[in-house]
């Protein structure tokens, strides 16, 4: 295992960390949010990508180097933002006391599977710009590759789970 799997398993570990002190309910607000924004980033790369290309190349020119730094810097931008927003006050808690630490553990561990993941993706895709990392990858990496948010759920199911928690969310 390499060091930037080691990066990212810490940042997982720690929203596990986040989730035992909010508590699930807090944290399944979190999901929530974390999957619609997903589901943007997904459906945008699958379903509009020539469109995507030719913004790209309208706004860093045509070097695909260059044009895969900017979206993946452009994707975890917006997936931050999101994180921050959602973590900052009461945005969508769900009903509930949120006193159990094993729901709140494993709803902070789905948060920073999610939000680690996607960035894991989106900065691997683009050849990690900014930082020095290169093949041959360690067999961890290409193992966890495989089952990064973003390669195993399609758009399809991003807006079915992000309907689903809103409805529970309604239904209390």
């Amino acid at each position: 295992m390499g060091p930037i799997e080691l990066v990212f398993l810490v940042m997982i570990a720690l929203f596990g960390i986040v989730g035992v002190v909010r508590g699930y309910a807090r944290e399944l607000g979190v999901t929530t949010m974390l999957l619609i924004g997903l589901w943007v980033l997904v459906f945008i790369d699958k379903e509009f990508h020539a469109g995507l290309v030719r913004f790209l190349a309208a706004l860093v020119g045509d070097s695909t180097m260059t044009q895969a730094t900017t979206k993946a810097l452009i994707f975890c931008v917006f997936l931050t933002i999101i994180i921050f927003i959602s973590y900052q006050g009461e945005t969508l808690s769900f009903p509930g006391r949120g006193a159990n630490h094993v729901f709140g553990l494993g709803a902070g561990l789905l948060n920073g599977y999610l939000y680690a993941g996607s960035l894991w993706y989106y900065l691997g895709n683009a050849n990690w710009p900014l930082l020095n990392i290169s093949e041959p990858y360690s067999q961890f990496y290409q193992l966890a590759w495989n089952v990064l948010p973003p390669n195993i759920l399609p758009w399809p199911y991003l807006i079915g789970l992000a309907a689903f928690m809103l409805i529970m969310r309604v239904l209390k």
